[in-house]
Parts: C-alpha cells; sequence; structure tokens
C-alpha cells in the first residue's frame, strides 16, 4: 500500500538524484530532483535542505555517505534506468540509519504506483509535487560552470499536451502548463545576469505550443539586446501562418534563435499515425524549410524499429532524411535510432503483447537493463521479438551511417567531410549497414570518446 506523504515528519531532507548508467551527464540539469528539493524548502517551514546530483558530483558516495548522517528524510527522484543506482543508495540508509525516512518519486513511481516497493521504502510520491520553483542555492557547481561555458537552461512551461503513443504523456493525464511571462522573464534575467551565458536553451517540450508565451519571450530577448544565443524545441505543427510565421521567425533570428529541434520520428505516414504524432510528412517538409530559409539550424530526431514498421516504412524514413539532408549543412540528423521500450506510453503496452517481460517489484527493476536496451547511443544489441534476427543486428547501426556519413559529409572540418562522404557514399546511399570499415571506425571513436578526445 503506497503512504501518502507527510511533510510534518520532515526537517532535515536530503533529496538524491542517483546515475541512470555508467557514464554521468555531467552538467546537465535534473529538473525534476532540483524542483522536489526547491519545493521541500519552500513547502517544509525551517527546513535544512540538501541536494546531491550524481551526474555532477565527484565522490558522490563519499559525500552521500558524509551527508545522510544527520539527515530524517532521504528523499531519492527514480526513473525506471535509476533504480540500479538508486538502490544501493536506499539500502546502505537503511541499515545505517533505520530511523531515517526513504520517499521514492519520479516518473517510475507515476508510471507504476501499485508496485512493490519493498519494506526499504517508507513512502511513494506517485503524483507530481508542485515544480513553479527552482532555487539556484541548489544547483550543482559543475552544472553552473555549464551554464558559464556551454549553455544555460530556462523552463517556460511543464507537460505536453499531445499523447504521442511512445511517450509517458499519453498514459499521464496532463497538459502543458505555461508559466507567467513575469516569472520567466525574471528567470532570463537572473540567468544572463549571474552566468553570461553563450547559449540558451529552453527546456520545454514544446516551447511554441503557447505562442503568446513564446512571442513574450522573444519579444523580452529583443529588449535584452542580445549577447547570447538560443535554441528551443518545437512540434512542426507550429509552422503556419498564425503560430511560427514569417514575422516571429524575422524577430527569432533578430533575438539570436540559432536552433529548433523537431521530434520527426518517421517518414512514413503510416507509421506517424500510429504513433499518433498529429503531423504528416508534409509538415516536417515546411518546417525544416522554413528554419533553412531563415539561418536557423533544424534537429531532426527520427526513431526505427517501430512494432508494425515495414521495411517500406523504414525505406520511406531514410528518403525523408535524405531530402532534409539535401536542403544543406543548417540541416542536423539525428538517429534513426532503435525504438526503445521504456516505461510509460501506449507503445509500452503494445510491446508486452509480443512477450517480452517486465520486472513486476521495484528491486527486480534494478537488473531489468544489464540485460536489455540501456539508452547508450552506442546500443548495438537488441532481442526484440517484433524485428527478425537480422533488423536486430543491422538497424541500430542505420544511426552510425546517417550521423557520420550525413551530418559529418557537411562538416567544415576535411577529416569529418572526407570521412562523411564515405560513409554516405559507401553506405548510406546503397543502404549498406555493416561492413569492416563502419566497425573499426566505431571502435575508433567509442576509444577516443572514452579517453576524453
Amino acid at each position: 500500500m503506497i503512504k501518502e506523504l507527510d511533510l510534518s515528519k520532515m526537517s532535515r531532507i536530503l533529496v538524491v538524484n542517483a546515475s541512470s548508467g555508467p557514464g554521468k551527464l555531467a552538467g546537465q540539469v535534473m529538473w525534476g530532483a532540483w524542483a522536489v528539493a526547491s519545493y521541500f524548502k519552500t513547502a517544509v517551514k525551517d527546513a535544512d535542505v540538501r541536494y546531491l546530483d550524481e551526474n555532477n558530483e565527484d565522490d558522490f558516495r563519499g559525500k552521500f555517505e558524509a551527508a545522510v548522517s544527520d539527515r530524517d528524510t532521504v528523499g531519492f527522484s527514480v526513473t525506471s534506468m535509476q533504480i540500479k543506482y538508486t538502490l544501493p543508495l536506499i539500502k546502505y540508509v537503511k541499515e545505517k540509519f533505520p530511523h531515517i525516512r526513504v520517499l521514492v518519486g519520479g516518473a517510475h513511481p507515476m508510471l507504476f504506483p501499485e508496485q512493490d516497493y519493498g519494506p526499504l521504502v517508507d513512502a511513494v510520491i506517485s503524483e507530481e509535487l508542485p515544480k513553479d520553483k527552482f532555487l539556484y542555492e541548489f544547483l550543482p557547481e559543475r552544472v553552473r560552470q555549464a551554464y558559464r561555458t556551454e549553455r544555460a537552461q530556462v523552463i517556460t512551461g511543464f507537460n505536453c499536451s499531445f499523447k504521442c503513443t511512445f511517450c509517458v504523456n499519453s498514459v499521464r493525464n496532463c497538459r502543458y502548463e505555461p508559466l507567467p511571462i513575469e516569472k520567466i522573464c525574471a528567470d532570463i534575467d537572473y540567468v544572463v545576469k549571474e552566468f553570461s551565458p553563450k547559449k540558451i536553451y529552453f527546456r520545454d517540450e514544446d516551447f511554441f505550443f503557447d505562442i503568446e508565451k513564446a512571442r513574450g519571450v522573444v519579444a523580452h530577448l529583443l529588449e535584452l539586446g542580445g549577447g547570447f544565443r538560443w535554441e528551443a524545441t518545437s512540434r512542426v505543427t507550429n509552422f503556419k501562418p498564425d503560430k511560427i510565421n514569417d514575422e516571429l521567425l524575422q524577430r527569432m533570428v533578430r533575438s539570436g534563435c540559432v536552433q529548433v529541434r523537431f521530434g520527426v520520428e518517421s517518414g512514413s505516414q503510416r507509421t506517424l499515425n500510429a504513433l499518433r504524432k498529429g503531423q504528416t510528412v508534409a509538415h516536417v517538409k515546411n518546417a525544416v524549410a522554413q528554419c533553412v530559409k531563415y539561418g536557423i539550424n533544424a534537429s531532426c530526431s527520427f526513431i526505427i524499429g517501430i512494432p508494425g514498421e515495414t521495411a517500406e516504412d523504414r525505406e520511406e524514413t531514410y528518403r525523408l532524411i535524405s531530402e532534409l539532408h539535401a536542403m544543406g549543412p543548417l540541416v542536423e540528423i539525428l538517429g534513426p535510432q532503435v525504438y526503445r521500450p521504456y516505461p510509460g506510453g501506449k507503445l509500452f503496452e503494445e510491446v508486452k503483447k509480443y512477450g517480452l517481460e517486465f520486472p513486476s517489484t521495484f528491486e527486480e527493476w534494478s537488473g531489468f537493463y544489464d540485460t536489455n536496451p540501456t539508452g547508450s547511443v552506442f546500443d548495438a544489441s537488441p532481442d526484440y521479438p517484433w524485428l527478425s534476427q537480422e533488423e536486430n543486428e543491422f538497424l541500430p547501426k542505420v544511426w552510425e551511417v546517417a550521423h557520420y556519413g550525413l551530418n559529418w559529409s557537411c562538416s567544415v572540418n576535411p577529416v569529418k567531410k572526407a570521412i562523411g562522404l564515405w560513409f554516405k557514399r559507401l553506405h548510406w546511399l546503397p543502404r549498406r549497414f555493416g561492413g569492416p570499415d563502419l566497425w573499426l571506425f566505431m571502435f575508433l571513436r567509442k576509444k577516443l570518446l572514452k579517453a576524453g578526445v
């Protein structure tokens, strides 16, 4: 039985965000855990709140053990992929300090509220806590440094009103919730003054869903007079006369917009309809063309290997990728990556019909991703029952050919350009997703990345 959250029992609180894989997402903002720490700080009178993010701390385990000793409550923000790295921390707390209350919240409990969480967890928070405050006192120093040297992040609204079948929003009863424009502008002003960022990423799932809010943000950026660039995410259907039109695009460029990100997903209209994307291939081409027209980078992400997808559907995706790539170097191709059945979404329920088994308890999830795709772009060995053996082998290599063959072929770096043209001509155009040259290149690429090169 899930116990309710009792704020009266909380005073000295530690909020923890563990890693989601063997590699750390250094410099990245963990919005959920940050919001929870900020909420407890403002909702619990005289609360002593600390926040630790494993992605952004050296000697995380040592700092965690030092911080937990004088707490009365430890809360963990958890996605399914984080359970492997969170569970040992929970066990440490209960073994060393059994009196400390352990709370678990985040995406996994929201998707599996009735799951067995075991005796180590005192309370499960299966609803979203208020996330209208982000106190910068909790922002890790490594993230602050990323704000100064790479890009800062600002959020202007939460959630998404669309219900794509592969997304958790298809099972959550949520709608896009814009923040007040006054709060957004104040946050932008603080970030600009405190960090002097080179770039700001507006982190909304669909920055332009509330077009009046988006116009207000652009107007404020124009008032600030530039000094930094910015990027945001949009649905391709927003590019129409009453939303993202020529006038707004011109103002976006003047205010510093350099990139708009799109979840294209597929070039097959049949697949788009099955995914309930609410968009057409024509919408995709129009949105990308408009960005290119105004000198804005269009980042287009794709997925393949979706249950029910045919070889012809994938070929339509490849053809669309080629057509977008032909629009010029301002078009960036992300993927296509193989669909991964993360918990949540209508498509996840469909996947279960193929006999793929998923854990029934919180603790069992800790080992699930050891034998299933972990979400890393380098995953190369899925074993999905809806794909043939051949498809399981070659589909993970499609993104390698697309990324290094198409994106690199537009590079100003002569070495990258030569490699890109090689893979474009010998692999992408003939649809040859394999070969000793590709294997050798990816082997060396992984070695260089691990070495920090």
